[in-house]
C-alpha cells in the first residue's frame, strides 16, 4: 500500500457517502417548494429518508474502518493554519453526518411518519408537534451547515492542486 493513500476501506465509503450526501442535499430545494400532499414529494421524501438511514449506517462504518484502517499524514508542506482548519472542517463534517440524519429521524419519528426502509425502523418517539418542528429546524440548519463544510472541504482540495501544485486527490482516489 502505498504511504499516502487511504486503505481502499476508507475510499470507498468516502466517494459513496458523499455521492448519497450530494444527492441528497441537491433536491432540497424542490422538495420544499412542492405542496405538502404532492406525490411527487412523498416519493422523494421517502427516498431521502431511505439515504439518510443509509448514511448513518455508513458513518458508523466508516468511524470503525477510520479506526483500524491506515490513514496517511497530512502533507508537511501544510501551514499549521492549514493543517488544523482541515481537522475542523473534516471534523464537523463527521459531526454533520450524523446530526443530519439523527435529526432528520427525530423529524420524523415525532411526527408519526413511517420510514420506509429494507427493513422496519421502529419510530421510537412519541408524536410531539414541538419537537417535530424543533427537529425540522435543526434539520434545515445542519443541512446548510453541510453544504458550507462541503464547498470548504471541496475549494481546499482544488486549492491544493490548483494553486500549491500537490495532487492530495491520489490520498482519496
Amino acid at each position: 500500500m502505498e504511504n499516502n493513500k487511504y486503505s481502499l476501506s476508507l475510499r470507498i465509503i468516502h466517494w459513496l457517502m458523499a455521492a448519497f450526501i450530494i444527492s441528497m442535499l441537491c433536491p432540497m430545494f424542490y422538495m420544499k417548494s412542492l405542496p405538502v400532499n404532492n406525490e411527487i414529494k412523498s416519493s422523494i421524501y421517502t427516498i431521502h429518508k431511505a439515504c439518510g438511514i443509509t448514511v448513518l449506517g455508513l458513518v458508523v462504518i466508516r468511524a470503525f474502518f477510520r479506526a483500524f484502517s491506515y490513514v496517511p499524514p497530512l502533507s508537511a508542506n501544510l501551514s499549521r493554519f492549514e493543517a488544523n482548519v482541515s481537522k475542523v472542517v473534516h471534523f464537523i463534517l463527521y459531526f454533520l453526518m450524523v446530526l443530519m440524519p439523527v435529526s432528520g429521524y427525530v423529524m420524523s419519528s415525532a411526527s408519526g411518519i413511517e420510514i420506509k426502509y429494507f427493513f422496519h425502523i421502529p419510530l421510537l418517539i412519541s408524536k410531539n408537534k414541538e419537537l417535530t418542528n424543533v427537529a425540522n429546524k435543526l434539520h434545515s440548519m445542519f443541512a446548510y451547515l453541510m453544504l458550507f463544510f462541503i464547498t470548504l472541504h471541496i475549494i481546499g482540495a482544488l486549492k491544493h492542486t490548483f494553486v500549491d501544485k500537490q495532487n492530495i486527490f491520489k490520498r482519496i482516489i
